[in-house]
């Protein structure tokens, strides 16, 4: 009779002890988040209550996410910020399918696309993530921007790699508030593998020439000069890194207007996007050694999404 009197079932848990269960398991693995209660609290918990309360508050964390991705997006206030950053791009995760969990079960990568906004010069960065299709990361990046302070006069400045998908879904949710901008270091970076067959003398000196020109919106000439350039017709993708480069910026000739960006003192880089990988998905979801149900890594990301947008505390209150 005790136990029914003090509110207390077998196994159970408190809403307190969930909250330092699903805080530790958020961010270390199970086993770390048990040791880490013992440690904090001096009690006993088994990786596996550490796991289904981490889970649980995981799902919670998701419908709550989901509730929000439900509502219009394009009510926008008159005013917001002038400028949002936004950002997009994809990361893999080790993903393995539902069974025994010591019996061998074949493992396969995953594509979890992960979107970010932030108003120009404020610290503080919207998350969305999800395993889903395009378009619903793509509604959920508005939703991001609209927390960043998307308003009917904002620019919506967005960086990327250059990838179809990302420039598609930009062009659909922003429409004709955005300017779409290749990530310069990306671009940098095929120009440094075409540099040795431009300019075998003194490939930095050329590399550095064409990065020049693109900060001073000569993207054009350097077009003009990697096809002076280019392999002769047939050789191989991985030997003719001229070709490539030169496909690259052709095929995106909109995307180098880095004298704009750099006149608001708006990125050029997609900074943004590849912390919030590091720290939103990567440190928990990308741990070596480490492989998830699908179903289990989305909520985890969702949870994770709410814990970086600084909606921890709505879970519990």
């Amino acid at each position: 009779m005790f136990a029914p009197r003090i509110a207390v079932s077998n196994r159970g848990r408190s809403k307190p002890l969930d909250r330092v269960l699903s805080d530790f398991g958020a961010e270390h693995s199970f086993a770390k988040a048990a040791q880490q209660c013992k440690e904090h609290y001096g009690f006993e918990i088994p990786p596996s209550a550490a796991r289904a309360a981490t889970l649980e508050q995981a799902e919670r964390a998701r419908l709550k996410l989901e509730a929000q991705y439900k509502e219009p997006f394009r009510l926008l206030p008159t005013r917001g910020s002038e400028h949002v950053v936004a950002e997009a791009d994809g990361t893999m995760i080790c993903t393995v399918e539902p069974g025994k969990r010591k019996a061998k079960r074949p493992r396969f990568w995953q594509e979890m696309r992960l979107a970010a906004a932030q108003a120009h010069g404020c610290s503080q960065s919207f998350y969305a993530a999800t395993f889903d299709k395009v378009e619903e990361l793509g509604r959920r990046w508005a939703h991001c921007a609209k927390s960043a302070g998307w308003g009917l006069e904002s620019q919506i400045h967005v960086v990327a790699d250059g990838a179809e998908w990302i420039r598609l879904q930009s062009r659909e949710v922003f429409s004709d508030q955005e300017h779409f901008l290749c990530d310069f270091y990306h671009v940098s970076q095929y120009l440094a593998d075409a540099s040795k067959s431009c300019r075998a003398q003194s490939p930095e000196r050329w590399r550095k020439t064409q990065q020049k020109r693109l900060k001073n919106g000569a993207a054009t000439k350097v077009i003009q000069e990697l096809a002076q350039h280019i392999e002769p017709p047939g050789t191989p993708e991985e030997e003719a890194p001229v070709f490539c480069a030169h496909r690259y910026m052709n095929n995106r000739g909109d995307a180098f207007d880095y004298p704009r960006a750099l006149k608001h003192q708006l990125p050029i880089g997609s900074g943004l996007i590849e912390s919030g990988h590091r720290h939103v998905l990567q440190a928990r979801l990308k741990a070596a050694g480490t492989s998830w149900l699908p179903d289990n890594a989305e909520r985890m990301a969702q949870l994770r999404v709410l814990r970086a947008n600084h909606r921890w505390e709505s879970l519990w209150n």
